[in-house]
């Protein structure tokens, strides 16, 4: 497996490329606005196809470049079903500061349509296997994301686990309880490299070991 990351402009946050080995097809995931230049240039330079994008939730800095990304790339986008509503009306969904900040990127905001994720549905695309675990607490549809290709397995973490962090409970939707309990099903899992929606990649065990949330 391999993984490509770009970096969105807005908020720093982390668009990945994940390829099985051998394969030129990939999957995509979560979409910053203003990252499909990036993606475009990255995917040109490995030959990579998307077919498929996958949002590991639903605020707007993690979401807002869907409409240039799928411009270029006509592909299926899924998203954790008590997220969705986000895509209606991106500014709106979070605290009256942040809305002001976001209205002017999302002027010309049409919402695209979205595939629901549930909590433990697989999905067999680009000769890889992608589970969803759900993971609320940080937004109400937050979803983990375990990417497997054979033997090899990552973990996109989207703002639910950050290297030595955890993502914000205190914006509309988010839950200091479920975010514990969230935390306490991801000690659960195997040790696997860890690649968050901002800052560098971890692994599980680094996290369980340092992170002081946990």
């Amino acid at each position: 497996m391999d993984v490509f990351s770009t970096n969105a402009e807005f908020l720093d946050v982390n668009c990945y490329a994940v390829r099985a080995d051998g394969s030129s097809d990939c999957i995509l995931i979560d979409s910053g606005y203003d990252c499909a230049p990036g993606l475009d240039k990255l995917l040109s330079e490995e030959g990579l196809e998307p077919q498929a994008i996958f949002l590991t939730h639903g605020h707007p800095d993690h979401i807002l470049g869907l409409t240039n990304v799928l411009a270029r790339w006509n592909v299926p986008v899924h998203l954790g079903t008590p997220d969705k509503y986000r895509l209606d009306s991106p500014a709106t969904t979070l605290n009256p500061q942040f809305a002001a900040m976001l209205a002017p990127l999302v002027e010309d905001w049409n919402a695209p349509a979205a595939e629901d994720i549930t909590d433990g549905q697989s999905f067999e695309i680009a000769g890889l296997t992608i589970t969803a675990v759900a993971a609320p607490g940080h937004t109400e549809g937050s979803m983990l994301l375990r990417v497997v290709d054979g033997e090899e397995e990552a973990i996109f973490t989207g703002d639910v686990v950050f290297a030595g962090a955890v993502g914000r409970v205190d914006l509309p939707g988010g839950d200091p309880q479920a975010m514990q309990e969230s935390l306490r099903a991801f000690t659960t899992l195997p040790d696997a490299p860890i690649y968050p929606g901002h800052g560098p990649a971890t692994r599980v065990s680094t996290e369980i070991a340092t992170n002081p949330f946990f």
